[in-house]
């Protein structure tokens, strides 16, 4: 019997752990999903973003790539050259040219030297044969459009990312180069007005991975490269879409969704911090964690109590069994009858002494009439004395 309630005790304890578990089991599934979900909501968010982003710098560079290709095919025209200085501006320099965040367009000659200048019709004089981007079209054979590496520029002195086309004789040698250029401050206009939150914001890079805008972050960074490094090479290899990675500039683990620029050799990425998309869920998360802990504690608990009480009462009821049974021992072996009869008299006790009477010991009479146990002339007899010590009065054998 104990053995059995202890059984009984620990199959409970059981059962309550299981309980608890399947609490905890069921908010950390509910914590995981609110995680998910918001890991979901982000990589959406920001692909859309980037994606935005993406379309309106295509679209201004598109403009600006148009306007650079019209002055090159004009510059290329030997006649445009006999023009009067005020006509061939006209004729090369069209207001498409001033566009959001645009400067000046030069033309270089073979030499590197300004020839022709869109801000003014006596060319500002400056010399860019050192520049990376006449050295690609001169040295290197550049075709079409190119963007050079952000640098401060010769004539206005602020941060400038270059951007040109190469011109060329009849013959099809080397003439110059057309030059236009984007205030890189044009990128942190563009992207001000977005707040991703703590160590996030937006990059432009060109793909070899030299870095033109890293907003909000200022221009340090301008102009330092990250070829080589894991998140480039996965820019490089994919095109575009979403992955998790750690800075090389900062070491901060980002969630990056990127995309090209069109097709221009530039990428752009919108770098939100994982610490920034989480914040939200760790303290929901804790809340919950919380709530949970105290509902299994609470259930353990009561199990725990429910126990104690059972083991407390199984412990009463084994001492008055005990108790009981000493009682009936010593009663058995009193060589007077002794009987307890309820109000309907029937039997509730009955020592050895009164079982042998009744004739029936060893069976126990309880629970039976009197009148089963008695003849019918005794029980006549009797009854009238039963009778009136049923209703409290005094009766002597």
């Amino acid at each position: 019997m104990p053995s059995l309630r202890q059984f009984f005790s620990h199959r409970l304890i059981w059962l309550a752990l299981l309980v608890a578990l399947g609490i905890g089991a069921l908010f950390a599934r509910t914590i995981w999903t609110i995680r998910n979900d918001e890991w979901s909501y982000a990589e959406q968010t920001n692909a859309n973003l980037a994606r935005t982003l993406e379309q309106g710098l295509a679209w201004s560079l598109d403009s600006f790539d148009k306007s650079l290709e019209g002055v090159a095919r004009e510059v290329a025209r030997p006649e445009v050259w006999a023009l009067p200085p005020d006509l061939r501006a006209r004729v090369v320099f069209d207001n498409s040219l001033r566009a959001r965040g645009a400067g000046d367009v030069l033309v270089l000659d073979a030499q590197g030297n300004v020839i022709l200048d869109s801000g003014s019709l006596v060319p500002r004089k400056a010399h860019f044969a050192d520049r990376d981007y006449f050295l690609a079209f001169r040295e290197q054979g550049q075709q079409g459009l190119f963007f050079g590496k952000p640098v401060p520029s010769r004539v206005t002195g602020l941060n400038i990312l270059p951007i040109s086309r190469g011109y060329y004789n009849a013959d099809g040698s080397f003439a110059g180069v057309v030059v236009g250029a984007i205030r890189l401050s044009y990128f942190n206009e563009l992207f001000g007005s977005l707040n991703l939150g703590a160590n996030s914001g937006i990059n432009l890079f060109r793909q070899d991975g030299v870095v033109i805008s890293r907003f909000p972050y200022g221009d340090a960074d301008v102009g330092k490269t990250i070829a080589g490094t894991p998140n480039l090479l996965r820019f490089q290899a994919e095109g575009s879409g979403s992955f998790v990675g750690t800075a090389a500039l900062d070491g901060v683990e980002r969630l990056y969704s990127f995309r090209p620029v069109g097709n221009y050799p530039l990428i752009l990425n919108v770098a939100q911090s994982t610490d920034t998309i989480l914040a939200k869920w760790r303290s929901s998360a804790w809340v919950l964690g919380g709530f949970a802990v105290l509902l299994m504690l609470g259930c353990l608990g009561l199990a725990l109590l429910f126990v104690r009480e059972l083991v407390l009462r199984q412990q009463v009821s084994v001492r008055l069994t005990e108790a009981e049974h000493d009682l009936r021992t010593t009663l058995d072996n009193v060589p007077s009858m002794i009987a307890y009869w309820d109000a309907g008299m029937h039997n509730r006790f009955a020592n050895r002494a009164a079982l042998e009477e009744f004739g029936t010991y060893p069976a126990p009479v309880r629970g039976r009439h009197i009148s089963e146990l008695l003849s019918e002339a005794r029980y006549a007899a009797s009854k009238p004395y039963y009778d009136l010590a049923l209703s409290g009065a005094p009766q002597r054998r």
